[in-house]
This record gives C-alpha cells, sequence and structure tokens, in this order.
C-alpha cells in the first residue's frame, strides 16, 4: 500500500516538476526566453496582428478629414467657390483611404523586414529581466501587465513608421505626437492567479524532479514486488505526462475562447500560446521516452512467459551472430572473455553512462532521449555478441540482470 501511494505521488509530481523547469528556464535563462519568443516576429498571424494595430494608431492620429476641412476652410477665407470647397471636401475620405494605404504599405515592409525579427530578437536579448515580466506580473516601460491584460508597448515601432512616411514626403506624420499604444499579448481575467502559480514553480523548479523521483525510488524499496513496481511506476508518469500533454491542448481552446477577437486575433492568439508552451512539449516527450523505455526495460527483465519468450529471442539471435563470426574465422580472444567475465557490470555500467547523458542534457528533447536508449542497447547488443562463445545463455540474458525480483 504504501509503495503505491509512493509511486502515485511521483506519478503526480512528475508532470509539475516539468512545468516547474520550464518556468524556472524562462526566468533565469536568457538564451531559453529569446528561443522562446524570437520565433513570434516571423509568425505570419503575429505579424499581421501589429501591422493592423500600428496602421490604426498612426492613421487614427492623421485625421486627414480633419486636415482637409481645415485646408478648405482656409481657403474660403481666400474666396474660394463653394463649388471647389465642395469638390475639396468631398475628396477627404478617398485621400483618407489613400493615406490609409500608404502607411500600411510602409508598416507592412518594416514589419516583414529582417529589421523587424532583428530588433525584436535585441530587444528581449537586451531587456530580458523587463520582457520576463510577461510571466512573472512585474509591469514596466516594455511590458505592461494590468487588468488581466499583458501588452508590448509599440511607440518605438511607430516612430520608426512615422520617419520613414516623413522621408517619403508626407511631412503630416511629423506632426504625429509620441504615441503610447500597446499590442496586447494575454488577455485573460485570470492572470493574476497564473502568475502566482508561475512565481510558486518557479521557486519549486530545483526541489520538485528530485523529489518525484526519491518518490519513485522509496516506493520501489519498500515494495514486495520491486520488478512489478518499476513497471507501474513509469507507466504512471508516462500516462501523467500524457494527461500534461492533452491538458495543454485543452488549456488552449480555452485560452483562445477567452480572449477577445478586438484585442487579439485568435490566429495571432494561437501563435504566442503555441510559443509559449514548446519548450513544456519538448520536455514532456523527452520524459515520455524515458519512462516508456524503463518501464519496457523492467518488464522485459521479468519471469512473465512473454518477457522470457522476448529474452530467449533476443539469446538466439546473440547466439547466432557469434556463430556467424566464429564460423568466419573472428575470434574475440581475451576481450570476449573479458567482457564475459564483467558482463554484468559492464551492462549496468552502460546503462549508468547513459542515464547520465540524459540528466546531463540542459534540455532534452524526445529524440535527443530516442536516441540515447537506441545508442544504448545497441551498446549492449555489442557487447553480447563479443562476447566469447558459449559464455552466455538465454537465461544469462542482458535483461536478466536490468532488475531483481
Amino acid at each position: 500500500m504504501l509503495s503505491t501511494v509512493l509511486v502515485l505521488l511521483a506519478a503526480v509530481l512528475a508532470p509539475v516538476a516539468v512545468v516547474a523547469s520550464w518556468a524556472d528556464d524562462q526566468v533565469g535563462d536568457t538564451d531559453r526566453y529569446v528561443a522562446t519568443v524570437a520565433p513570434l516576429a516571423a509568425e505570419p498571424a503575429v505579424q499581421d496582428a501589429v501591422i493592423r494595430r500600428i496602421t490604426d494608431e498612426v492613421v487614427g492620429r492623421l485625421d486627414i478629414v480633419g486636415a482637409t476641412e481645415v485646408a478648405v476652410d482656409a481657403l474660403a477665407d481666400r474666396n474660394l467657390p463653394p463649388r471647389a470647397q465642395a469638390l475639396l471636401l468631398s475628396l477627404s475620405v478617398p485621400l483618407a483611404t489613400q493615406v490609409n494605404d500608404v502607411v500600411e504599405e510602409q508598416v507592412t515592409r518594416l514589419v516583414r523586414s529582417e529589421q523587424f525579427e532583428q530588433a525584436w530578437t535585441n530587444a528581449n536579448r537586451e531587456a530580458h529581466t523587463q520582457v520576463v515580466a510577461l510571466l512573472t506580473g512585474e509591469g514596466n516601460d516594455v511590458v505592461a501587465t494590468r487588468g488581466g491584460t499583458v501588452s508590448v508597448n509599440l511607440a518605438t515601432l511607430i516612430d520608426t513608421v512615422k520617419a520613414r512616411l516623413v522621408d517619403r514626403g508626407f511631412a503630416l506624420a511629423g506632426a504625429i505626437p509620441e504615441v503610447d499604444a500597446e499590442f496586447t499579448i494575454v488577455q485573460s481575467a485570470d492572470l493574476s492567479r497564473a502568475q502566482s502559480a508561475f512565481r510558486l514553480l518557479d521557486a519549486a523548479s530545483t526541489v520538485l524532479p528530485w523529489l518525484a523521483v526519491a518518490l519513485l525510488l522509496a516506493g520501489v524499496a519498500v515494495s514486495r514486488s520491486r520488478r512489478r513496481t518499476v513497471v507501474v511506476g513509469c507507466l504512471a508518469v508516462a500516462v501523467a505526462i500524457g494527461l500534461l500533454g492533452a491538458g495543454l491542448n485543452v488549456a488552449r481552446l480555452f485560452y483562445l475562447d477567452a480572449v477577445p477577437p478586438e484585442q487579439l486575433p485568435p490566429n495571432a492568439a494561437a501563435a504566442i500560446f503555441d510559443a509559449v508552451v514548446v519548450f513544456i512539449r519538448v520536455a514532456l516527450r523527452s520524459v515520455l521516452v524515458l519512462f516508456l523505455a524503463l518501464a519496457v526495460a523492467a518488464w522485459v527483465s521479468g519471469p512473465g512467459p512473454l518477457a522470457t519468450s522476448v529474452r530467449g529471442a533476443f539469446s538466439r539471435g546473440v547466439d547466432g551472430a557469434r556463430g556467424g563470426m566464429a564460423r568466419a574465422g573472428v575470434d574475440t580472444g581475451p576481450v570476449g572473455t573479458a567482457l564475459h567475465q564483467h558482463v554484468v557490470a559492464i551492462r549496468w555500467g552502460v546503462l549508468g553512462v547513459a542515464l547520465l547523458v540524459y540528466v546531463m542534457a540542459p534540455h532534452p528533447t524526445g529524440t535527443f532521449s530516442a536516441v540515447v536508449v537506441g545508442v544504448a542497447l545497441l551498446v549492449l547488443l555489442v557487447i553480447e555478441v563479443l562476447a566469447r562463445p558459449g559464455t552466455s545463455t538465454p537465461a544469462d540474458s542482458p535483461a536478466d540482470s536490468l532488475a531483481d525480483g
């Protein structure tokens, strides 16, 4: 009973530990944070939303219709014929549309250019402590958080657009005052609670992974059937990881439904959500591959008829390879003898190195985990084949030494 409780606690803590490690990465690792937000600068949906926001801000402050009316009034004082006045006033709306197109063209060129992507990346790298306010809830000049909204100030980009318009001879743009417009990134009534949870996870990020592993090992240690507990425990962790992955997909739907379209278009909101959680998904795949591999290894080492058949087939394959080497005149000699004499220690050494490589990797992915597992299995296979022929039997297969009964 105690072992079951410990294993279940480990399974519950495992996905929480993954999220906590992600939270710590976003705050403590500048490169990791930049890798998260940099792709957003090239995301078409985000670019389109930024273009619309900047264009609306600039055009709204130009007031072409009002400027036309002022010009007509000035000309009327100079005895401009009424018909000419009416004609000029009728041109104000088409003129405003034309100006909107000109402004949008300049904004689009800026946002679609490498200049925008580079500026976006540099700004996030140089002001990392400010940009992470998006997650910690600490407002500043670059990122603001209030009323359940997280937004980025567009003043710098608007100033660049104004300068471009003036350079093209559109002098009226130079009269636009400083614009303190913002681009909404997140809109949620639960933002404050999410930020509190984020800070808690960030603080616990160092402890939770080791605590989850310790609970799993403790559950195995007190169990009367350790091999079975290893299998059940690893599968429980894998299921919990899978549930968290599914939970992210559900959370995505709720998030997109909660974001007001007038604040942030759904496609842009989806791109931002996917960028923020991308490294959680990567970590989940990595842990999933690792624990599934451990579960399979523990199962294969068990006494069940199917596991025994698998070990027997593997041993027959190894014996066949050895026989082929012998018929080809290949003799492993003292190397083969030494491998056979120390085969158990070598097996555990290979597995230990593989686990160390995984643990030491800064941000292992699912592919990385699969490669580590595959290389370890290949090395174990080579060791078995090179061992001196006749020194290994199906009952003494590699899997028999992976766990005790």
